[in-house]
């Protein structure tokens, strides 16, 4: 059977790159409905009266799409059985983001909300097909991450004599706090040294800059309390301590003048004072020493060896420390217990000062032991490297995006088995996280194996592959990949993306731009590698991932402002034969040709060709039946008017 994609090399002079017409394989072009507006059937109806077969339904943002009813999807099935077409879904384009970033920055519950609305998506997509893997395109990344510079930038640091630039850098990157959520931008600068040195900041010497910095100032605020806390009590003890103890002593032999009375009084409030401003400071130690603790051993600091080893037995003796601390402070706080039952029984003041003087003293002994292990934790922090809390957008993106990725396609497998939908991921522009092929290929890599991780025990290692080769998968579109011709990339670069993606495309679109901007032209109305990047994905692919596998045409733009189908566009670019046995001629030799017998129609797809002559599809069926004639009365999913978004 002929390849989706093929090479043809007629002479030494002449390559050409098609796609064959046969119904298994030209048949796959498809186009996309505007994802404007709810009325998805009439979209559906106006492809289906083009002559195509491949049509990608969607929504712009979850509202559209929930205007959608869901007898809606069961009826995009009827017409897709009626007419041998082949739906594809694709997910909200605007407010679905799989790592749960916002404007405000990450979010956990934004992204279990996205893996909710995902979760719905696969329940529709599965009404339109109930006996395949109907692919649903969901976005990689929804949020700015980087800028790409393919050269010139040097490596963070001391910029020496004679040192050659880098290649394929980020010129900007977005980080990401771990712990807070909270998203900053740093970009490469040179920056020129009084020492007469000049230093490349570069994105991720900036992040490794800050994670430093940042960890170093909590350090320097724990000892500036430790040295508060300290000098406070030291000044008290310089001042009073000698009185105080003398007059305590005093009180006790009962010879304390009303003048020394209430100097007592007055020095142990201070005391208490004391006590208390302590106390606070201790408790800020304590929250902040074990928090950057927790830090530290969620987003580690990158140790090795003996560094890493010592810390870990340090460690060990500070819990153990912590473990011994706790059994004292247990047996105070029972004896605090005790006294206060001692209390409600006693008769005479005498008595009630005794116990109170007891209690006192528990108490500060228990100020002491929590203080001293509060210095013991702030010692053992101080001496630990800065975690990696600060991270690039994108690197944190492939752990929530696998992670989500992995939960849908779970759910999916559980409520519909081996023919549940494919989650098809979208690289997306590539300033965007995860849009790059490296980053985009570890993220499905990275779904895949948490997918097998959750499910062989159940079914087996090998079958939990097999099915995660078939849930999980991309969507790889041409011309987002392309836009890094901006940053100075060549076609040859690009066209390296695509081979590295290859072996897990599942669903491709296609569209044309210069390198600048989301054109959305038809194939061959702009500069994009298109022929290439396909030629890369082939390798990788085999015959059955070939004869499942969609392209979608995303020309919304050109249709809206030219009023033209995109679809002959992309078969005359392709290279596209007119006959199913891969004879001439070629849809681009004749598609815009007088037509003589055997040398094609002229340019045959525009409706108001098909209202005339009659179409080989289905423009010539009454309304109800998906059609565009017209009939005597309306059925109740009617075509729409509009045209192609």
């Amino acid at each position: 059977m002929a390849d989706i994609f093929k090479k043809e090399y007629a002479g030494s002079m002449d390559s050409k790159y098609y796609f064959t017409s046969d119904k298994l394989r030209a048949g796959k072009i498809g186009a996309t409905a505007s994802p404007q507006t709810p009325n998805q059937i009439g979209e559906l109806t106006s492809r289906l009266n083009q002559g195509l077969k491949a049509v990608e339904i969607g929504a712009m943002n979850q509202r559209l799409l929930d205007q959608v009813p869901l007898e809606h999807f069961n009826e995009i099935r009827r017409l897709n059985k009626l007419t041998g077409a082949e739906a594809t879904l694709h997910a909200p384009i605007q407010d679905l983001d799989l790592a749960g970033f916002t404007q405000q920055g990450w979010n956990e519950y934004e992204r279990q909300e996205s893996v909710e609305k995902l979760k719905s998506v696969i329940d529709r997509a599965h009404h339109m097909d109930i006996n395949g893997n109907i692919p649903i395109t969901v976005h990689a990344g929804g949020f700015p991450a980087q800028k790409w510079q393919k050269e010139g930038l040097y490596e963070g640091g001391e910029i020496k004599e004679g040192q050659k630039p880098l290649q394929d850098q980020r010129s900007e990157m977005v980080i990401v706090n771990q712990d807070t959520g909270q998203m900053q931008a740093v970009r490469y600068k040179k920056k020129d040294y009084i020492s007469g040195r000049e230093v490349a900041w570069t994105p991720e010497y900036s992040m490794d800059n800050l994670n430093r910095t940042s960890w170093d100032d909590e350090k320097l605020r724990i000892m500036e309390w430790k040295k508060d806390m300290n000098e406070v009590q030291d000044r008290f003890d310089a001042l009073h301590r000698q009185r105080l103890e003398l007059l305590k002593r005093a009180e006790g032999e009962k010879i304390l003048t009303e003048d020394e009375k209430r100097e007592l009084t007055a020095l142990s409030a201070e005391e208490q004072k004391v006590h208390n401003y302590r106390g606070e400071l201790y408790t800020h130690i304590r929250s902040l020493t074990e928090d950057m603790y927790s830090r530290y051993k969620k987003f580690g600091a990158g140790e090795k060896g003996i560094e890493k080893r010592q810390h870990e037995e340090m460690f060990k003796d500070v819990i153990g420390k912590i473990n011994e601390d706790e059994n004292k402070i247990d047996r105070i706080r029972n004896d605090l217990d005790k006294i206060d039952e001692k209390y409600g029984k006693v008769k005479t003041r005498d008595e009630a000062k005794e116990i109170l003087n007891e209690r006192r003293k528990l108490i500060n002994t228990y100020s002491e032991i929590t203080y001293d292990q509060s210095e013991t934790v702030a010692r053992a922090i101080e001496q630990l490297p800065a975690p990696k809390t600060w991270i690039p957008v994108d690197d944190f993106a492939k752990e929530k995006v696998s992670s989500s990725v992995t939960e849908a396609a779970l759910y999916a497998y559980k409520k519909y088995g081996e023919k549940a939908p494919t989650i098809s991921v979208e690289n997306v522009y590539p300033e965007f996280a995860l849009s790059r092929a490296e980053s985009l290929k570890e993220t499905v890599e990275l779904a895949k194996k948490n997918f097998v991780e959750k499910l062989k025990k159940e079914i087996g290692e090998k079958k939990a592959k097999e099915i995660a080769n078939k849930l999980i998968g991309v969507t790889w579109d041409v011309g987002h990949i392309y836009m890094l011709r901006k940053h100075g990339y060549t076609d040859e670069d690009i066209k390296k993306e695509a081979e590295k993606i290859g072996k897990h495309v599942t669903h491709i679109h296609l569209t044309d731009n210069f390198g600048f901007e989301d054109s959305h032209l038809p194939p061959g109305e702009g500069s994009v590698n298109i022929k290439e990047q396909l030629s890369e994905i082939e390798k990788s692919l085999s015959e059955k991932q070939k004869e499942k596998m969609k392209t979608i045409v995303e020309a919304g733009e050109f249709v809206a402002n030219f009023k033209e189908v995109p679809h002959l566009y992309a078969l005359s670019h392709l290279g596209s034969p007119l006959y199913t046995d891969d004879i001439g001629p070629t849809w681009g030799d004749i598609w815009d040709t007088h037509g003589n017998y055997m040398a094609g129609f002229g340019e045959i797809m525009p409706q108001k060709y098909f209202d005339l002559y009659g179409a080989p599809g289905f423009a010539q069926l009454p309304r109800e039946l998906g059609g565009s004639a017209t009939a005597p009365e309306r059925g109740r999913f009617a075509a729409s008017s509009g045209e192609e978004g």
